[in-house]
C-alpha cells in the first residue's frame, strides 16, 4: 500500500547518479513466480547501475513474499534510497532510469483506485466497505428494525386486527427509521474513512430510496450503482466494485479529455498538446491534467524565467537566459501539476486524446 506521504517523499527525491524505478507484474493468474523473475532479469539487463541491479534482484529474490499482484521498486544505492510498494493490483512491466522516480503509473493507480467507499443496501440495513488500491475492508454494518411484509388485500377490522393501510403505514415507517439510521452510519463511515467517491449496490428501489435521503453533499459523490444482494459474498462484490471503478473512471476521463479539447478550441480554459500544458503548468493555471501513460517526450526550460519549449533554443525569447535539457519533459508536467495541487488523471488509451497531442488541461483561469 501506498500513500500520499510516500508520494511526496518520492516527488522530492532526486540524484545525479540516477534513480531505478520498476514497475513488475506478480499476478499469480497472470504470471508465475520463476516467469516473473526472468522478465525482469530481462528488463534490467538494459540498465548501467549494477549496485540498483543487485539490489532490486536481491529484494525480488530473498524478500519478496510474492503474496501480491504488483510491486514497485525504486533504488539509488549511491544515495542509500530504497522504496518499495506492493499492490493488491497487477500492474505492467515497466522499467526507467531517471534523476528522479518515475512516477506516472503510482499517480494512475492512485487515482484510479483510492478514495472509494461501496454501500449496499435493503430496507432493515447496510453494509459498509472501503476500497483501495484493490483491497476491499468491510466495516461494521448497519441493521435496522425487521421489515414485515403485509399480505396483500389481507387485514380484517371486524376482529381488530386493523386495517391492509394501517398495517402498510406500520411497515413504511418501520422502512424510514431504517433508512435514516443507516444514512446517519453510512456519512460517519464516510467521513471516517476520508470517502471521495461512492458506489451503490442493491436493488433499483433500494438504492434510489438511498440515494434521495443523502445530503445533497454526499449525493454528489455518489458515481455509480449495481445490481447485487445483501448476502454476497466477499469476492461477488470485489469483482463488481473493481469493474464498477474501472468503467466509472474510463466514462470520467473521456469526459474531461472532451472537456478540455473544446475549451482549448474555443480559446477558453483549456490547452492541448505538450508545450502549451508546459507553461500553463508553469504558470500554475492547471486544474486537472490529462496525459498517455506511455507519452514521452524531451523538453528544454530557460533557467531564467522558467520559460518552457520543446524545440532546442540557444536563449530565452523573454529573459536571454539558457535553457537547460529536460530527459522526459511529460514526467516532469505530471511532477509539477501534483506540485501545484492539480488533479491528474493518467490515461492508458483515448484515441481522442491520442490525435490532439497525447495531453491536455483543462484551466484554473
Amino acid at each position: 500500500m501506498i500513500s500520499e506521504k510516500d508520494l511526496k517523499e518520492l516527488l522530492d527525491y532526486s540524484s545525479q547518479d540516477g534513480v531505478l524505478s520498476v514497475y513488475l507484474n506478480t499476478n499469480p493468474t497472470e504470471v508465475q513466480a520463476e516467469a516473473a523473475k526472468i522478465q525482469l532479469r530481462n528488463l534490467l539487463r538494459t540498465v548501467d547501475q549494477p549496485e540498483d541491479v543487485q539490489a532490486v534482484e536481491q529484494y525480488i529474490n530473498l524478500e519478496y513474499d510474492w503474496s501480491a499482484k504488483g510491486v514497485a521498486m525504486f533504488s539509488d544505492q549511491r544515495g542509500d534510497f530504497f522504496k518499495t510498494y506492493q499492490f493488491n493490483i497487477s500492474l505492467p512491466n515497466k522499467i526507467l532510469v531517471s534523476h528522479r522516480p518515475i512516477i506516472r503509473p503510482l499517480v494512475q493507480l492512485m487515482d484510479t483506485f483510492m478514495g472509494w467507499g461501496v454501500v449496499l443496501v435493503d430496507k432493515q440495513g447496510a453494509r459498509l466497505f472501503s476500497f483501495n488500491l484493490g483491497i476491499l475492508d468491510e466495516s461494521t454494518g448497519v441493521m435496522g428494525d425487521p421489515v414485515k411484509q403485509t399480505k396483500r388485500g389481507g387485514g380484517d377490522t371486524m376482529f381488530g386486527r386493523g386495517s391492509s393501510s394501517d398495517a402498510s403505514d406500520k411497515v413504511e415507517s418501520t422502512i424510514e427509521r431504517n433508512i435514516k439510521t443507516i444514512i446517519e452510519s453510512a456519512i460517519e463511515f464516510f467521513k471516517h474513512n476520508a470517502i471521495r467517491r461512492i458506489l451503490i449496490g442493491g436493488s433499483e428501489e433500494n438504492i434510489a430510496r438511498f440515494k434521495q435521503e443523502l445530503p445533497k453533499a454526499w449525493q454528489s459523490l455518489v458515481v455509480g450503482e449495481f445490481p447485487i444482494g445483501m448476502s454476497a459474498g466477499y469476492l461477488e462484490v470485489l469483482e463488481q466494485a473493481s469493474q464498477k471503478v474501472l468503467d466509472v473512471n474510463e466514462k470520467v476521463n473521456q469526459a474531461l479529455v472532451k472537456q478540455s479539447i473544446t475549451l482549448a478550441a474555443k480559446g477558453s480554459n483549456g490547452v492541448i498538446g505538450l508545450i502549451d500544458t508546459l507553461n500553463a503548468i508553469r504558470e500554475g493555471r492547471v486544474k486537472t491534467l490529462l496525459v498517455l501513460d506511455d507519452f514521452a517526450q524531451a523538453g528544454y526550460r530557460c533557467d531564467g524565467c522558467g520559460y518552457l519549449s520543446v524545440q532546442e533554443v540557444k536563449t530565452c525569447p523573454f529573459c536571454n537566459g539558457h535553457f537547460q535539457r529536460i530527459d522526459d519533459a511529460v514526467e516532469m508536467a505530471v511532477r509539477e501539476a501534483i506540485r501545484n495541487n492539480a488533479d491528474v488523471k493518467v490515461l492508458t488509451h483515448d484515441p481522442t486524446l491520442e490525435q490532439h497531442g497525447k495531453i491536455s488541461a483543462i484551466l484554473r483561469y
